[in-house]
């Protein structure tokens, strides 16, 4: 424990490298058995002995160690015994510690854990937690509801199904009772609230939204019966409660401290506005226009706030206004409750808002066309995605007129005026892609390539989003480098990078400039060797500075369409990118590495097609086979394909001075129950070139292969086993791999035949792909061709 401590003291200290021997400590410390549960004592230990930064540092730790090792591919493997006594210890720990802040982060934790274990691994863990319910010590409650909250909350998205609605019966078994009567108590503490300090009622009003989160979770699938109440018992309040909502919203102004209940009474009055027993307070004369205008047409108008965040934080404006976090604004609450009304009351509603569109059209004022935009598009759009867009429209809103008559001439305007109907316009373009005519959309790509010009950096943004999302919905390949303005798009967006310091933060710009390169033809790449040296530069930034983690993927995927589609550039590439890799992975930019991995994959296999050499590469074999990579099982698949690349082209040269290290990793790999199929991707990628290792590296591979078998095989284990049998006598030959097993022990190849290959083939039918199959067949048919003189089984059926 005190080697932990003096880890977790340097990675809090401002020396760069010492944060670095910390951290490095830190993991090697975590393979040590035990590990986990003295980082846990270290966190709740409340002794004046440990100081509170330790004990932060070690609840962070913790966190950070059970979500790299709670999932499909644990750096660390842990026993079924040890976890459950961790499991048992951390339930304790989190409610016995006094600290806020460390309990919180154990409660984080505990949710990690319980995303993989609950319910099956964990019963025990929701019954535990109510138990707290009942209990009068505040903490202990906070703690018990907070979990809840984040464990339950699966049940608001996740599909219905058997064994979802299985896992929520237990939930409620053990949680409804315990927190109605909670709930019930703090009804009864609202009786006095006037006598409340201060204190005390921020903690009552904390403990009811923990409660009414749980509810919510419980409650979203379906109302289960314990809490059910008939529509009949609840029908003679609603028509006030719908007149106070209505109020509410009348009178509320335009802050944004309101924006929260604001929205909630707006999806209060769309949910209460599709449910037939309710129509007729909806349907009395010019109560649907005065909803309409009052209401909807209110909430849409920008305030003097959304403005000021469309011109200082464009992304998060962004953000709100096409990728869906909009949800909780007032604009998305009037939206969602606009189109509520049409689908509901469609023969009123459409006249009414067709109506209000053309009356804000007259005014000739943008920010009340602003409002068309949504107005339309609440009217028009029937069905949608968040992958294809719209997929259904209502026949009655013809879009491509629309499109002529308002949208096409906002983006044909001067690209420096009126920024937020272009935005609107784009975005327009992005959400009808499906029933917008080809010639529409050919329009907005243009006006898009114009738009990356434009003096206003968040207009470049959305330029990118419509010419990516455009032709990427392109199915019908109506868009080409023939008919695009390439050369003047790829120009336009590396441009956009150099004027906005702050692009990186976003994915925008390089999707855009992905999808062009992905449509570039052999006459068109030449387009693309303008925008290498900035992507290079891009990846320079990156590794200096944090960028956006979607800007980073699309970057370096960029990178490899690029390489892959050309070989005019990959020379310069090489030159560029070799020495950022390098840096890379010498300052152990984590984040980074798989990336690193994959151009060099990319860039190695570039300069094998085109026949040049390879042996600027080998520098980085010490990087490429270090301990401290292969240890973190999210470098393994793309540091894999790397090695594999190089083994076959230069396979005495790899392994020259690293035999020993290629073998370690090799057996790490083959110990892991989740990494063990890249154990045997490596054991099939040197079976050629074997000779080359030290030793007896054949015998050491089979052993290891057969120890795994004796102490804890699994199905999987065998099928990838027998697959790489087969796949040994198809690169050396069945007597090769008869000689490798005799070598270990006289009579093994026997034992292999007679103990797991006749036991376990019938099994391989369901389990093997195609290409399994075909190699078992092959493989087999090897065996019987060569090595049956060897077998000496007596009456054995195989």
């Amino acid at each position: 424990m005190e080697q932990i401590g003096v880890a977790l003291q340097e990675t809090l200290q401002p020396n760069a490298a010492t944060r670095k021997h910390g951290e490095d400590s830190l993991r090697t410390l975590q393979a040590n058995p035990g590990y986990v549960i003295q980082i846990l004592q270290l966190a709740v230990n409340e002794q004046q002995n440990v100081a509170p930064e330790i004990r932060m540092a070690a609840a962070v730790a913790l966190k950070n160690f059970v979500k790299r090792n709670w999932g499909q591919a644990p750096e660390v493997e842990m026993s079924q015994e040890d976890e459950e006594q961790f499991r048992n210890m951390l339930l304790d720990a989190m409610f016995n510690t006094t600290k806020s802040n460390v309990q919180e982060i154990l409660s984080n934790a505990l949710y990690l854990i319980a995303q993989r274990d609950f319910p099956e691994k964990w019963p025990e863990l929701v019954p535990y937690l109510s138990k707290f319910l009942t209990a009068n010590d505040l903490n202990h409650l906070v703690a018990s509801l907070a979990s809840m909250d984040q464990i339950f909350r699966k049940f608001r998205y996740e599909s219905k199904s058997t064994e979802l609605w299985k896992e929520l019966s237990k939930c409620l078994q053990s949680t409804q009772e315990p927190l109605t009567l909670l709930l019930a108590n703090m009804m009864e503490v609202a009786q006095r609230k006037d006598s409340l300090g201060a204190e005390e009622t921020a903690q009552w009003l904390k403990v009811l939204n923990l409660i009414a989160k749980v509810y919510h979770s419980l409650c979203s699938q379906d109302i289960p019966e314990y809490f059910e109440r008939y529509e009949e018992e609840i029908a003679p309040y609603v028509p006030d409660i719908i007149s106070a909502v209505w109020r509410l919203l009348e009178t509320t102004g335009p802050d944004t401290r309101y924006d929260t209940m604001v929205c909630a009474a707006l999806e209060f009055l769309s949910m209460v506005s599709q449910r037939q027993y309710y129509e007729s307070h909806f349907t009395g004369d010019g109560v649907l226009k005065t909803l309409a205008e009052n209401v909807c047409v209110q909430n849409l108008l920008l305030r003097q706030q959304d403005m000021e965040l469309f011109e200082d934080e464009p992304l998060d404006y962004m953000k709100r206004d096409i990728e869906g976090t909009d949800v909780g604004t007032r604009r998305r609450g009037a939206i969602d409750l606009a189109r509520g009304l049409c689908r509901r009351f469609e023969d009123k509603m459409l006249p009414c808002l067709s109506e209000i569109v053309q009356t804000l059209l007259a005014s000739g004022e943008w920010i009340k066309i602003d409002i068309v935009y949504s107005l339309v598009t609440a009217i028009a759009v029937k069905t949608e995605t968040a992958k294809a867009g719209v997929t259904a429209t209502n026949p009655l809103i013809d879009i491509n007129d629309f499109f002529i008559g308002q949208v096409a001439g906002h983006l044909n305007s001067d690209v420096n005026q009126t920024p937020i109907l272009k935005a609107d316009a784009l975005k327009f373009a992005v959400t009808f892609r499906k029933q917008l005519a080809p010639e529409h959309l050919m329009t907005a790509i243009k006006a898009s390539d114009a738009l990356l010009s434009s003096s206003t950096p968040i207009l470049h943004k959305y330029a990118a989003y419509a010419i990516e999302r455009i032709l990427i919905a392109d199915s019908s390949k109506i868009f080409s480098a023939h008919n695009l303005p390439v050369s003047s798009i790829l120009q336009n967006l590396v441009a956009a990078f150099d004027k906005d310091p702050k692009a990186q933060n976003s994915p925008y710009l390089i999707k855009a400039i992905l999808r062009i390169i992905v449509i570039l033809d052999e006459e068109t790449i030449r387009h693309a060797d303008a925008i290498a040296t900035k992507l290079a530069q891009l990846i320079e930034s990156a590794t200096k500075n944090a960028a956006d983690s979607v800007h980073t993927h699309f970057l370096f995927e960029t990178i490899c369409v690029l390489v892959t589609k050309t070989r005019t550039i990959g020379a310069s590439l090489d030159a560029q990118l070799l020495p950022l890799i390098e840096v890379i992975f010498r300052e152990d930019l984590e984040d980074l590495i798989p990336y690193a991995l994959q151009i060099t994959g990319v860039l190695v296999s570039s300069c094998i097609s085109r026949n040049a050499s390879i042996d600027q590469f080998s520098a980085f074999l010490p990087f490429l086979l270090s301990e401290r990579l292969w240890a973190r099982s999210a470098n393994v698949p793309a540091a894999l394909s790397v090695l594999e690349v190089l083994l076959s082209v230069n396979a005495r040269g790899v392994v020259a001075d690293n035999s020993a290290l290629i073998l370690n990793h090799l057996s790490r790999l083959l110990g892991s129950k989740t990494l063990d199929q890249y154990g045997f991707q490596l054991a099939s990628a040197i079976l050629p070139s074997i000779e080359h290792f030290e030793g007896q590296a054949m015998t050491f591979v089979l052993n290891t292969m057969f120890r795994r078998i004796q102490s804890s095989k699994t199905p999987k284990f065998i099928k990838l086993f027998i697959v790489f049998l087969c796949r040994f006598t198809i690169l050396r030959s069945a007597q090769d791999l008869v000689r490798s097993c005799e070598n270990i022990q006289t009579g093994m190849f026997g034992m292999l035949i007679e103990r797991i290959l006749c036991i376990e083939m019938p099994g391989l039918k369901q389990t093997t792909t195609a290409p399994e199959k075909r190699i078992i067949a092959i493989g087999m048919g090897n065996l019987l061709a060569e090595a049956t003189q060897q077998l000496k089984i007596p009456n054995r059926k195989c």
